[in-house]
């Protein structure tokens, strides 16, 4: 969640950032879900980003209105949509983005150099974290496919390294079971995002944990997690009452850092 003034103060710029990470996660795949299937991205100081979303603005109508966007799909011109989100939610930097575009035609087509998520090498990512992804339903669920976040292939192979390791480690020489690391390698992955796709990767990790624990130990580890937290789709996207607006996120990165900048009003 981030780390903002209470009220936060009203701005000026179109584009709201999320809530929370989680909130940002789940804007990004109800747009693809939505069509916006093509996308580019990337990271930028935050001082930066409205000069961006100005220029996107301008060449790619990020800010248009919904009926001009109900024309441009009639006429068969992509709509492109502008998210952000910063790496660092305490200090507000760098600021992750995206840009998500529906098919058809524009100036965005000839300008940058758009993936297609529904492609395995094109899928749309979360730094090296995360991965959107198309997967099958289960039967039991009605079928059919669903787009979810998963961890990265990468990390993931990481999370098991860590698990097998720590799981299976014996306790210092006084005999007393040393879990520290442990218990934070637990922590870290209980916080992941509640989607669909990371909550099945959880249950896999801990299933690990416990059978490489189990063979190694006498006596059960009681720091296994019983549950874990759904994505609460119920949850505004945005901050309520007030959305935070791209230009009072530049202002208080800018006061956070020292830097010099207009006061926030």
């Amino acid at each position: 969640m981030l780390d903002l003034p209470t009220p936060i103060p009203a701005g000026t710029s179109p584009i709201r950032i999320p809530r929370s990470k989680a909130a940002a996660m789940r804007l990004l795949l109800e747009t693809v879900q939505r069509g916006s299937r093509y996308w580019t991205g990337g990271v930028l100081p935050t001082p930066k980003a409205l000069h961006l979303s100005e220029k996107f603005a301008d060449r790619y109508g990020i800010t248009a209105s919904a009926a001009t966007r109900s024309r441009n799909k009639a006429r068969g011109i992509s709509n492109v949509m502008l998210i952000f989100y910063p790496e660092n939610e305490a200090a507000l930097i760098p600021l992750r983005w995206w840009l998500l575009v529906t098919p058809g035609t524009g100036r965005v087509w000839e300008e940058e150099q758009l993936r297609d998520t529904g492609k395995r090498r094109e899928r749309l990512t979360w730094g090296e974290q995360y991965v959107l992804v198309h997967l099958q339903h289960d039967r039991k669920r009605g079928g059919g496919r669903h787009w979810t976040w998963c961890v990265s292939d990468a990390h993931y192979e990481e999370l098991e390294a860590a698990m097998r390791q720590y799981a299976s480690a014996h306790g210092n020489s006084d005999g007393m079971e040393r879990t520290d690391d442990l218990d934070r390698l637990v922590a870290a992955i209980r916080r992941m995002p509640g989607f669909h796709g990371i909550r099945r990767q959880q249950w896999a990790l801990y299933a690990l944990g416990k059978s490489c624990w189990n063979r190694t130990h006498k006596i059960p580890w009681t720091g296994w997690p019983q549950e874990i937290p759904y994505v609460d789709k119920r949850q505004p996207v945005y901050h309520r009452p007030e959305p935070l607006r791209l230009d009072v996120l530049v202002q208080l990165q800018a006061r956070r850092s020292g830097t010099p900048t207009q006061s926030l009003s």
